[in-house]
């Protein structure tokens, strides 16, 4: 009788080691899964007082705006959207502070023009606000894609120059600058 209490045993530890491997193996397939829903659907809302500053008179109308990051400083909400307009797939950054509930759009770039952001806010914002752009970047495409496209983006230019807030959010992601970028101040 002992000899199949201990089979019966064996039995039930190994039907429970088959469920938790399929418990693990199911939660690594959903966890791997997230990371590629979407990415509509990983994106925070934008809050109300944010919206009320998004342009609505723009000579091409925006079509969709998303929240990229956000950082505080002295009391003051800083906010980085992207914003799309009709037939264009490249994004346009959109800097929008908000104090005490009133907000003020302070950067808005429909050209695409080459602008630090350090010259609308203060440096440590343009920092927090450049990092969660990089960081959404490498959320989509991956790090080893980002540090790709990094090192083509300054082999393509002669002498390029990245503005300090560039380098250093690279740099805090672990990305290797490359050795020919200038950096502007």
């Amino acid at each position: 009788m002992q000899p199949h209490q201990q089979f019966s045993l064996r039995s039930t530890g190994s039907r429970l080691s088959s469920h938790l491997w399929l418990l693990v193996v199911l939660g690594i397939l959903l966890t791997i899964g997230l990371g590629y829903l979407p990415l509509d659907a990983q994106i925070p809302s934008i809050p109300e007082t944010v919206s009320r500053c998004i342009p609505q008179q723009t000579r091409q109308p925006i079509v969709r705006s998303e929240l990229i990051g956000s950082s505080r400083l002295q009391g003051k909400d800083y906010y980085l959207l992207a914003t799309y307009i009709e037939n264009n797939q490249q994004p346009t950054n959109l800097i929008i502070s908000v104090t005490n509930g009133c907000c003020e759009k302070l950067f808005f770039n429909p050209m695409g023009d080459r602008v630090p952001f350090s010259s609308v806010v203060p440096r440590s914002i343009a920092q927090q606000l450049t990092l969660a752009q990089y960081q959404r970047e490498i959320q989509r495409i991956g790090k080893d894609r980002f540090q790709q496209q990094v090192s083509q983006g300054a082999a393509a230019t002669r002498n390029p120059t990245w503005f300090t807030e560039e380098v250093w959010a690279l740099r805090q992601l672990g990305i290797t600058v490359p050795t020919n970028v200038q950096v502007q101040q």
